[in-house]
């Protein structure tokens, strides 16, 4: 297709949605002049006209629809579109010249009054497309003229006022579409402007939380070590770990904002996750002197299907609030169950707080909003994670709500579907490095220097043999002449990356079966299953915790 059709489909696509939508507009109009043609002597005329109308609507609703569900229309789709609107626009446009022939005052006015409103309707219809406005308006604009010549009024002494009066409504339909068509440009530079920074800032966030996993993994991997000796190294660890959790929502959100977050849905055990992360924040609990209870676990199903990292993630947003906010009293986490079909589990997180004001619970979803600046001074963060939460219920198909809890306090309440899901058969982990009485070889690869010093550190402290290689190619060439027992794989390396590092290893005979662990910061379903489906056999986020690396190479 020339460039002059492809800039006229572009250019006609937001007029035809329009029109589209006006559809049932024009059949309410329609049907109220054919419910008036009963009851006005003289105006069977209407009945015909309707019937043609109704054809050649049907036409042109079947030219939109052809148009609007291809990406790229040819020059014939978008021809027989405009060809519909101008046949449309001629066929409604007709009922003027009986109308004004009637031969009274009114009827004049009332032709030019239905002129006028249709000419309104393609204006507004147009969406700034020139060939839109010309194809439907052209045609009321020629009936202004051709009616009263029709209905035999041309000896009229008034008609050069009446034709003036014509061109100037022409004009000035002219001017106020050139000025339409220019706000409604504006307006769409603008909106892809505002897009692009958008996505230009999600892809910013995502590239700097990336790369700065790898500072975090050394300083929590070197906290860890140095902490057996000298006890006040928990504080590096614990530092680590909050610009962890700081670089996670950041994350997270620029996924959010762009499109690209997702859930999976995998059979899992519900109690377990509930009660793990209640057991996990318990500790916080009992530090700060708040009781933390878990109630109705016992009527809460057992496996279901859903995203568990997911739930655990805003489970621990919540708890993280409540006892934060709790200076005494206790923390209440309860589950019911609130429909049977569809089967739906609420999850309430409840505190003797504060308690929040109206407005704050309005701004409480809002990024990057906190209760106020009191809040934010005292207890710090960002303000993402009740807004990432939220979102996140929503794209598990449930809904995440605030209220006051009754007697003090604020009441988060946590709704997802729960359908039924099934238990896992016991199975052996083939894929699991076995424990073995000679000391095991694993392979690290990974571009940065402070990533493979880090993990042979802790791979050395679990008594393992290490090598290491700085890209994909010398991982490769290490494995034509070692067979290691596992291999831990960078999935983002410049050059040849971990996926196809691994498919490649899997063609050679000496590493075709070696346990391939995914070392990678990206942990959605999607890059999950990108390196399953590479070869690889497990994996581990970065910054990597001692305990993770050590369940994936020995659980």
């Amino acid at each position: 297709m020339s460039s002059f059709w492809q800039d006229l489909a572009i250019a006609y696509r937001p007029a035809a949605v329009s029109r589209r939508k006006q559809i049932a507009l024009r059949l309410f109009v329609v049907l109220v002049l054919a419910a008036m043609a009963m009851i006005r002597p003289g105006a069977g005329f209407i009945f015909p006209w309707a019937a043609v109308y109704l054809v050649v609507q049907i036409a042109e609703w079947a030219a939109l629809n052809r148009f609007l569900r291809k990406a790229e229309p040819s020059g014939l789709d978008v021809s027989l579109s405009l060809v519909a609107d101008c046949a449309l626009a001629a066929v409604f446009g007709w009922l003027s010249v009986p109308v004004w022939a009637a031969g009274t005052p009114l009827g004049a006015a009332s032709a030019v009054l239905l002129l006028s409103g249709a000419i309104i309707t393609v204006l507004m219809g147009a969406e700034g497309c020139v060939a839109a406005f010309i194809a439907s308006g052209g045609a009321y604009v020629a009936y202004l003229v051709i009616a009263p010549f029709a209905a035999g009024d041309r000896l009229d002494p008034v008609m050069p006022f009446f034709l003036v009066g014509a061109g100037l409504l022409s004009l000035t339909l002219g001017l106020v579409f050139l000025w339409s068509r220019r706000t409604l440009a504006a307006e769409r530079a603008a909106r892809r402007a505002a897009e692009a920074q958008t996505a230009a800032k999600s892809a910013f966030i995502a590239m700097v939380s990336h790369e700065l996993r790898t500072p975090i993994n050394a300083i929590l991997t070197g906290a860890e070590s140095l902490e057996r000796d000298r006890p006040d190294a928990a504080l590096i660890a614990d530092a680590g770990l909050m610009m962890r959790g700081l670089l996670n929502d950041l994350l997270d959100l620029s996924k959010i904002e762009a499109g690209r977050m997702s859930v999976e849905v995998v059979d899992h055990d519900l109690r377990a996750v509930v009660a793990d992360a209640v057991d996990f924040w318990r500790k916080a609990a009992e530090a700060k002197g708040v009781r933390l209870v878990l109630k109705g676990d016992e009527v809460m199903p057992q496996w279901v299907k859903g995203d568990p990292m997911r739930v655990r993630q805003v489970l621990n947003n919540l708890l993280s609030n409540a006892i934060k906010f709790t200076a005494e009293g206790e923390v209440a986490v309860g589950v019911q169950v609130e429909s049977r079909d569809p089967r739906v589990v609420s999850i309430e997180v409840r505190d003797t707080g504060p308690g929040l004001a109206d407005d704050q619970i309005e701004r409480l979803f809002s990024p990057y909003e906190q209760a106020g600046v009191e809040t934010a001074r005292a207890f710090g963060g960002t303000g993402l994670g009740l807004a990432i939460s939220r979102d996140l219920a929503r794209l598990m198909g449930g809904d995440l709500c605030a209220a006051n809890a009754e007697g003090g306090g604020a009441r988060f309440t946590l709704r997802l579907p729960a359908p039924e899901g099934r238990a896992p058969a016991p199975e052996a982990r083939d894929e699991a490095l076995a424990v073995r009485d000679d000391a095991p070889l694993v392979l690290v690869v990974d571009d940065h220097d402070i990533n493979r010093r880090a993990l042979r550190q802790l791979l050395e402290a679990f008594g393992a043999r290490v090598e290491t290689a700085e890209d994909a190619l010398s991982a490769l060439a290490l494995a034509e002449r070692h067979v290691f027992d596992a291999i831990l794989m960078d999935v983002r390396m410049p050059g040849v990356d971990g996926l196809e590092a691994t498919r490649r290893l899997r063609a050679t005979p000496a590493n075709r079966a070696t346990p391939v662990i995914a070392v990678t910061g990206a942990v959605s379903p999607e890059e999950i299953a990108a390196c399953r489906e590479a070869g690889m056999t497990g994996w581990v986020e970065k910054p990597v915790k001692a305990r993770d690396l050590y369940a994936a190479l020995f659980g």
